[in-house]
């Protein structure tokens, strides 16, 4: 049969699937193919998540590019309010706001967890085995 036989049913005596002769050969091993993970588990960040790591990114390179700016670029010789250094100023502001942003979603999704937690039936009350 090149490579495969019948598996015989312990129960009724009958032949019931397929399996490789190597799964045989070694005991308690058997081949597997296609989706092993439970179903009810959660794999996918929230959309929170996402967002607030996107924030959280975004903020930080716009602090560091206004450190860069006010550091490389901008001319604080004169009094004047130059362009460069009212960038380096509203990038540094849009940073520390995208970054307090990204800190509120956070939090917002820890406490939605935490109620979760806190709202789930004791063990006992579960059906434990």
């Amino acid at each position: 049969m090149s490579g495969r036989i019948l598996a015989m049913d312990s129960i009724a005596g009958r032949p019931h699937a397929l399996m490789n002769i190597r799964a045989q050969t070694q005991p308690g091993r058997r081949s597997y193919r296609g989706n092993m993970r439970a179903p009810n588990l959660r794999t996918r960040s929230r959309l929170a998540v996402r967002l607030a790591l996107g924030a959280a990114v975004a903020g930080a390179t716009c602090i560091v590019a206004a450190l860069l700016i006010a550091y490389l670029i901008a001319d604080h010789s004169s009094s004047d309010s130059s362009p460069s250094s009212l960038t380096a100023i509203g990038l540094g502001v849009l940073g520390v706001l995208m970054v307090l942003v990204s800190a509120v979603l956070f939090i917002g999704h820890g406490r939605r967890r935490l109620w979760r937690w806190a709202r789930r039936p004791p063990r006992d009350a579960q059906g434990s085995r």
